[in-house]
């Protein structure tokens, strides 16, 4: 288009006709229902709500975000073009999500504005952020739209002209990091010198002006902002693609780095894709889960026409496709482009992965003949249920620990606590009970609320120093958390970040840990018996979860004499969180079948109903702290179903307001139950029934939480009432929990929410 001098191409719909539909109320039914699976899917959640630049983190994770023309997987400042650092600038300034096509549900795309709230640029996606700045050096976002505007302005494509600059700064025309050298070079294409003419016909011709023969392109074009060596399965996409190097063709980050198998792994992309594109449907709302985007075709194909399609036979169409393309490009001489310049990635290492694209030759070359004979797997929805630790349960059971910590073989134990319980002499006890039985101890009291990235480093680096073999963590879910983390840090390379379950960190966790023994000393995250930890990233401002089964506990060292010392308000704020825990766990739609996380949920709220106000009003009442501290067990487990936007907010609360996770739990629980009191109308019967003989769980949690002596008022926080829209918008941004929630609750719902719990 920007060749022939076309800005854009307008379709005037005016005079089409409606569209004659066979089945128009199953069609409908159709549409209605995979709706409503885009709108509780995590993956498109996350598109949803932060755009294609959520996988800025899961790519720098990987090691395939490009740097300085593809000589880094990992830029040092990836984290100021994040997804979560561009949604911060569209909240503060006014931008917003959009869709590509009117209809659309998941609206990925991001008008960016400049600092005046003005549009800077559309469709500023991850391959915009990656081309024209992590790849450039450039890591100041409203940078990356300047340039991403210059491009829309001349008409030219983003990731080939990023890539071409890259070259135009190895060859010294312009500077990696320095934006406006950046724009004087894209300016030459206007005028028209020579450079400009190469740049505008791509990172090909201009390699041939600037006589560079280390070329990131395959079959004349330009990679687009995945690495092939560290994500080798698009790297086999790529070298294979009819289309050249190209991300939309396939692109796939399963088991990113292990060279066996990737040419089936693309393949499997690669017909999805063709088959979306076929279809003319955007791969950004393809589900994650076990919803198979062929049998949607079929159902909708039928609805529309009458037909008896199988989801066979819509694979089958995007198998067409591609034996179209190959048959086209084999008759034009396409497969015999000189490729030569992308030899590198087969030669140079990148950081930090030190990788190089080494799937077999043989592999690459023969990925089509299982073309006509693939056929998708059926996916098996497999009800797991996680081990849980061997466990001393009962009051004075701290006494009797010794002897089983130490048939663990461990000889030197790291002790994490924080400065409450080492004042209280509670770290100093459990060490003389380790050391009656042989074995030695290193305490480490600095846990903080919330434990942050440097604080689990710090940790790390104590525990290796003194050649402990073991970690007990005494406390609260931080010190628990910390335990966790400190066991995963001192056994795994790499930033703490690359571990994040929502980056794919949950594969990278792998044995052998050393042995972790939790004590805790509240009753309310359940840390002590699930396969979480919860960290905080300053630079990020925000809380993140570590999670594998590899981070269970090996034992778990329940004692509800240890949990006698919390004081009335942290007692009710553990066992709101405990509570918190059963209620969303039980509806959510992570796993929507689970009845052993149910049975969980519904035995925790039972528990609490009957002894919460017990243990406020008397925390010596032992049998009262003790059905808590199994109500903190059942809860841990029970949300591993999931939870829902009461947590959504629950972090916010805590993240930007420093609210310790329990109280911020008092006001996320009732906004959940608010929320989805329609919807769950059934369910929240069985939790009002079980808490204290209500028919009404909104109605119920009320007379609970006076019951506390608990206010509900977020003003009486100190939170401004302005501050609504903040906390409303960053909870809607937490894609997981927003996507598992049984409602699907709008930002303005959200807002309105909390509204009704202000004064």
């Amino acid at each position: 288009m920007g060749s022939k001098g076309l800005k854009a191409i307008i379709i005037d719909p005016a005079q089409a006709g409606q569209v004659d539909i066979a089945n128009p109320e199953e069609f409908r039914k159709i549409v209605k229902s995979w709706v409503y699976t885009l709108k509780h899917d995590i993956r498109c959640s996350l598109f949803s709500r932060f755009g294609t630049p959520f996988a800025i983190s899961n790519s720098a994770n990987q090691g395939t975000l490009p740097s300085n023309n593809y000589r880094s997987g990992r830029p040092a400042n990836f984290i100021a073009v994040s997804g979560d650092s561009i949604q911060k600038i569209l909240f503060e300034r006014g931008g917003k999500m959009h869709g590509c096509m009117p209809g659309c549900v998941v609206q990925c795309s991001i008008i960016y504005p400049d600092k005046d709230g003005k549009r800077l640029c559309t469709a500023y996606e991850y391959e915009t952020i990656a081309m024209l700045g992590t790849n450039l050096g450039i890591t100041d976002p409203d940078a990356i739209a300047r340039l991403k505007f210059m491009c829309d302005d001349l008409g030219v494509d983003a990731i080939e002209t990023g890539s071409s600059l890259g070259l135009a700064a190895d060859a010294g025309r312009m500077s990696f990091g320095d934006w406006q050298s950046a724009a004087r070079v894209l300016e030459e294409i206007e005028k028209e010198t020579p450079l400009g003419l190469a740049l505008g016909n791509g990172v090909v011709a201009t390699a041939q002006y600037l006589n560079i023969s280390r070329i990131p392109a395959y079959k004349g074009q330009a990679i687009p902002g995945h690495d092939p060596r560290s994500v080798k399965g698009t790297g086999v996409t790529y070298f294979t693609s009819p289309m050249g190097a190209d991300h939309t063709a396939g692109l796939t980050y399963r088991i990113p780095r292990n060279r066996d198998k990737q040419a089936e792994n693309s393949l499997k992309s690669q017909i999805q894709a063709a088959t979306c594109d076929a279809f003319g449907y955007c791969l950004n709302s393809v589900p994650g889960d076990r919803a198979s985007i062929y049998q949607f075709f079929a159902d909708l194909m039928n609805a529309r026409y009458g037909l008896r399609l199988i989801p066979k036979d819509i694979m089958e169409i995007g198998k067409q496709t591609l034996r179209g393309q190959l048959a086209f490009n084999e008759k034009s001489e396409f497969s015999k482009m000189d490729s030569k310049g992308a030899a590198f990635v087969r030669e140079e290492t990148i950081t930090p992965t030190g990788q190089v694209f080494d799937v077999d030759d043989g592999e690459i070359k023969n990925i089509w003949k299982g073309l006509d004979s693939y056929q998708e797997k059926e996916k098996v929805w497999e009800v797991r249920i996680p081990p849980l630790p061997d466990m001393m349960f009962g009051a004075g059971v701290v006494e009797n620990m010794g002897e089983r910590i130490r048939q663990l073989k461990i000889k030197k134990v790291f002790l994490t606590t924080d400065p409450v319980m080492f004042s209280m002499g509670r770290a100093d006890e459990v060490r003389k009970i380790l050391e009656s039985s042989g074995i030695s101890t290193v305490i480490f009291s600095d846990v903080e609320p919330d434990p942050p990235i440097e604080l689990i480093e710090r940790a790390g680096k104590i525990y290796t120093d003194n050649g402990c073999d073991g970690i007990v963590g005494l406390g609260g879910g931080s010190s628990m958390d910390t335990a966790k983390a400190v066991g995963l840090r001192v056994t795994h390379a790499g930033e703490m970040r690359e571990y994040e379950s929502i980056v794919g960190g949950t594969a990278k966790i792998k044995p052998p840990l050393p042995p972790i023994i939790c004590i805790p000393t509240t009753s309310g995250t359940g840390s002590e018996v699930n396969p979480y930890a919860v960290i905080t990233d300053k630079e990020r401002d925000l809380k993140f979860m570590l999670m594998s089964n590899h981070l269970i506990p090996r034992l778990a060292v329940i004692d509800p004499i240890y949990c006698k010392t919390m004081p009335a308000s942290l007692t009710v704020e553990s066992g709101i969180d405990a509570m918190a825990h059963c209620i969303e766990g039980y509806v959510s739609l992570a796993i929507p079948y689970h009845p052993y996380f149910e049975a969980m949920a519904v035995y925790g709220v039972k528990l609490i109903g009957r002894s919460l106000p017990r243990a406020y009003k008397n925390g010596n009442d032992i049998t009262a702290r003790t059905d808590m501290c199994m109500a903190a067990i059942c809860g841990g487990i029970a949300f591993l179903k999931g939870l829902g936007i009461g947590h959504a907010i629950t972090h916010v609360l805590g993240a930007h307001y420093h609210l310790p996770h329990g109280r911020a739990a008092i006001y996320g629980l009732l906004c959940f139950v608010k929320a989805n009191k329609e919807t769950c109308k059934e369910q929240f019967i069985d939790m009002a029934q079980l808490l204290n003989r209500s028919n009404d769980l909104e109605e119920g949690l009320l007379k609970f939480y006076r019951k506390l002596d608990i206010p509900i008022s977020l003003k009486a926080l100190g939170i401004p009432k302005e501050d609504l829209k903040k906390i409303a918008f960053y909870a809607s941004r937490d894609a997981v929990n927003m996507a598992t929630d049984p409602t699907s609750v709008s930002e303005q719902k959200i807002l309105e929410l909390l509204l009704e719990i202000y004064e």
